[in-house]
């Protein structure tokens, strides 16, 4: 999803491409066994770096199963293993280097192993296979996503508190998970617009105001080219803090707007304290 802000496009359409991250500091006792080959990695277990990987030697992992959104930041091409919480290998793909459009597991999985590219066939590691996590990784427990509520229902969110990442959004992904979403936060309030443009999933598109007061939601299905999908636009209906995207007709199914995108009743976003201080810092 791309924030609707024509001078905001231009920018970054000049900007140059983003420098390489430093590699994280990596635990010599964290390794995956393969079906030949030990594989020392580096655990990611918190947002956002989780959904930014830093290329071949990473291991990503959640606190339970979700469908996983990566794309590439380094020129390196990765072989990505998904595995569920007892590391059974679900699916392997291979994430392309400098890939903006990313990948998405096509199941709901556990954690995801990014290894050189190559690595898989290598090794012979096959789906249905169970790799080995070394103790370190054994028993390190992944934050869990942050949750917020909206009208009292619980959604887990990826956090959306950059330019870089309200850009992105929820581009190129062709699925979600039912109870997950993204919450982009913004420094103050003002009138606010998103349109559907390389958006792959039918979204419910919500602004939420300062205090937390449900403003609109915005029902928006995607344009039959999704690169084209800038015509669809989806704009709040008043100054808007927060907007929260999640699965197409979440809202309706809670009765919690009327036919015109409109709160039936009070309908209150309710956010924790480290939520709060990411949304303080916000660019």
């Amino acid at each position: 999803m791309r924030y609707f802000a024509i001078a905001l496009v231009l920018a970054v359409g000049c900007s140059p491409a983003p420098p390489r991250r430093p590699d994280p500091p990596r635990d010599l006792d964290a390794t995956v066994t393969l079906r030949r080959n030990i594989v020392p990695v580096s655990p990611l277990l918190r947002d956002p770096e989780r959904r930014y990987p830093h290329g071949p030697g990473a291991l990503c992992s959640w606190d339970r199963d979700r469908y996983l959104h990566f794309f590439s930041e380094t020129a390196e091409f990765c072989d990505v293993v998904f595995l569920d919480s007892s590391a059974r290998v679900i699916e392997i793909q291979q994430l392309a280097g400098m890939s903006e459009t990313g990948l998405t597991s096509e199941s709901e999985v556990r954690h995801a192993l990014f290894l050189s590219a190559g690595a898989v066939k290598k090794d012979g590691l096959q789906v249905g296979d169970k790799v080995a996590f070394s103790a370190t990784i054994a028993d390190a427990k992944p934050a869990p996503m942050p949750v917020i509520k909206v009208g009292g229902h619980e959604i887990h969110v990826e956090i959306s508190n950059t330019i870089a990442q309200r850009m992105r959004g929820l581009m190129h992904r062709p699925r979600l998970s039912r109870d997950d979403g993204m919450l982009f936060c913004y420094p103050a309030e003002d009138e606010r617009g998103y349109w559907m443009k390389n958006t792959l999933i039918a979204l419910d598109i919500a602004y939420f105001a300062e205090d937390g007061r449900l403003i609109n939601v915005a029902r928006m299905k995607p344009h039959a080219d999704p690169s084209q999908g800038g015509e669809l636009k989806a704009p709040s209906a008043g100054p808007a803090r927060f907007v929260l995207e999640v699965n197409y007709g979440w809202f309706d199914a809670r009765k919690l707007i009327d036919a015109d995108g409109r709160p039936n009743q009070p309908v209150k976003l309710e956010i924790p304290d480290s939520v709060r201080k990411l949304a303080d810092s916000a660019e």
